[in-house]
């Protein structure tokens, strides 16, 4: 989470596997923050996620994207951004 002051301006959160790669999800932001540094403030959630995941050995971080602001800011931090979207395949077993 990343906060200014007292207000959270975004969180996500990380899953860790039994392998070498990683999860970051639900990179949620707060909708009426709409101060110049909330760019910033999500790069640095990003930045940080991945320092984290180097110090316990991550070597890959896989994470999913919707909207085009957070896919252009991978982008910008050096993400890898698939060009043909998937889709999400959810199964109700019980």
């Amino acid at each position: 989470m990343v906060y200014k002051e007292n207000t959270l301006i975004v969180a996500g959160f990380i899953y860790y596997t039994n392998s070498k790669g990683a999860l970051l999800e639900w990179v949620v932001s707060n909708p009426d923050y709409r101060e110049s540094d909330r760019k910033l403030a999500i790069e640095f959630l990003i930045n940080t996620v991945e320092d984290v995941c180097n110090a316990n050995g991550v070597k890959y971080i896989f994470s999913i994207g919707r909207t085009n602001s957070l896919i252009d800011t991978h982008k910008k931090l050096g993400w890898v951004v698939d060009n043909k979207p998937s889709h999400e395949i959810v199964k109700k077993i019980n």
